[in-house]
């Protein structure tokens, strides 16, 4: 894990990082041009759907385009397909589906309650028509990837959020035994069959317009300058900014710390050229802020299925700030809140009751303290001298604990697991955030085109997958939501881009 920095660090960090400029965007030169519009160009390739990008969007657009009839094009920046899709957990979020009726008890759930909830996760800082489209559609694209060979064998829930009603939940997380390869090796072959055409180490520099129209794409393939014509339409499934630092630091902070002090593991093709692009002609941005973040070390709030780490988080005050069972992108931006709020670290901390936990044992935990990696004290009051934080305030916040768990029921924050007492000896550690991409992009409508800053769309010219924004809010809602999301507005784009 990168090591932990403290609010005047991070701050301190940034001037010198102004200069950066786009990390990994292919085109240096085209940050300040504002006006792509010609009306003579030669073109080089032709196409009737340009895609930009291989990963899992790219590819679901490029196959219902050729099913539909066009022809299809994915540019992809680097040698290999997938994108981050193929780098996930390979989980996808549907209601209603055949599988959750069988897998789980949830027999009546419906895309309205999906959809709901993932509205009421948000505090409604959505486009609700979309997430309504998105979810009322997730039961045929299990049927689809089903078509494909894959066979969902497990379903998990997403953990739970104060903000939303618990009668909206239902376990919606599919799950196979391939995991993402094999999913998305899957929709490769299937893009392959079907005839879509992948170009290998072709980025996309700059949309190119014509009489205000996108019309394609100029593009840098294998060192040379080409222009890609796109008869009826460009669609930008480049993913976000996740490996942008310039971006990051002007348009999510989060993303820009989490990038600067810990571990970023989308693909590293994705630096947001798309969404650049799509700005230089005027594009709508929307979303922006949130990450999607794992807690590191306690896997606190993956999902409903997996235990929690009978533990606590408290801040540099030694008192408990959050719920520390909520989803884990809501704890890990309580967390990232809570650090930037005092500029000073926060801490997981249990006690010998919690153990063991996976591989996590006192003969470990110890090796680590020697490490200097975790701390540990035989009584409250030296654990709090190690982390450095005030030893009534933490003794106080063990207490109400201990004095909730006698009647199993957590007062201050609602936790639902995990509730056990905690008694000494006490440990500690600094929970890291593992990133698995940052939230936000262009602006869509529900026809999937890219919408200007008037909320007009911008002729011929489309997003899908997480290069888009609207129907994922302030934090990830749980697992499974991007690739419902890729395969979803994907699909669509394709089909409606050929239709034309």
């Amino acid at each position: 894990m990168k090591k932990q920095i403290t609010r005047r660090d991070f701050l301190k960090g940034t001037a010198s990082l102004a200069a950066v400029g786009l990390l990994g965007a292919c085109a240096s030169g085209n940050s300040g041009e504002q006006n792509n519009t010609t009306t003579d160009v030669k073109w080089d390739l032709e196409s009737d759907v340009v895609i930009l990008g291989a990963g899992g969007s790219g590819m679901c657009a490029g196959i219902e385009a050729r099913k539909a009839g066009a022809t299809a094009l994915i540019l992809e920046k680097t040698d290999a397909y997938g994108g981050t899709s193929i780098r996930s957990g390979g989980i996808i979020q549907a209601s209603g589906t055949r599988v959750q009726k069988e897998l789980t008890n949830y027999k009546d759930d419906t895309g309205e309650k999906h959809a709901e909830y993932y509205i009421q996760e948000a505090s409604g800082l959505v486009d609700a028509d979309l997430v309504k489209d998105m979810t009322t559609n997730s039961n045929s694209h299990i049927e689809w990837l089903e078509s494909l060979g894959l066979v969902f064998t497990n379903m998990s829930g997403s953990a739970h959020v104060n903000c939303a009603d618990e009668s909206l939940y239902a376990d919606r997380i599919h799950g196979t035994d391939v995991g993402a390869a094999g999913m998305f090796n899957a929709v490769h072959d299937e893009a392959v069959n079907q005839g879509v055409e992948i170009k290998y180490n072709c980025c996309a520099d700059k949309l190119i317009m014509v009489d205000g129209v996108v019309a394609g794409v100029e593009a840098t393939l294998d060192g040379n300058k080409v222009n890609v014509k796109a008869n009826k339409g460009v669609i930008i499934c480049t993913s976000s900014f996740d490996h942008n630092v310039e971006m990051a630091k002007r348009l999510s902070p989060n993303h820009y710390y989490d990038l600067t002090t810990q571990h970023v593991v989308a693909y590293p093709g994705n630096t947001g050229d798309g969404i650049r692009m799509g700005m230089e002609i005027g594009a709508d941005i929307t979303n922006l802020g949130g990450v999607i973040d794992l807690t590191s070390r306690t896997s606190a709030g993956i999902n409903r299925q997996t235990p929690l780490l009978p533990c606590i988080f408290v801040n540099s005050d030694g008192v408990r700030y959050q719920c520390e069972d909520n989803t884990y992108a809501l704890t890990s931006k309580q967390r990232y809140e809570e650090i930037i709020r005092t500029g000073k670290p926060v801490y997981t901390v249990f006690g010998a009751s919690s153990l063991p936990y996976g591989a996590m044992t006192e003969d470990s935990l110890k090796a680590e303290a020697d490490a200097g990696t975790a701390f540990v004290g035989n009584t409250i009051a030296e654990l709090a001298e190690k982390i450095g934080v005030n030893a009534k305030n933490l003794e106080r916040t063990i207490n109400i604990w201990n004095e909730d768990m006698a009647t199993g029921v957590d007062t201050q924050y609602h936790r639902q697991s995990g509730l056990t007492p905690i008694t000494g000896p006490y440990y500690a550690f600094e929970e890291g955030f593992l990133n698995l991409g940052a939230i936000g992009g262009l602006r869509i409508n529900l026809d999937t085109q890219v919408l200007d800053v008037n909320g007009n769309a911008i002729p011929n010219l489309y997003a899908a997958g997480m290069a888009s924004a609207g129907w994922i809010g302030q934090f990830y809602p749980g697992s499974g939501t991007a690739l419902l999301g890729c395969v979803h507005f994907g699909r669509k784009a394709g089909k409606i881009v050929a239709s034309k």
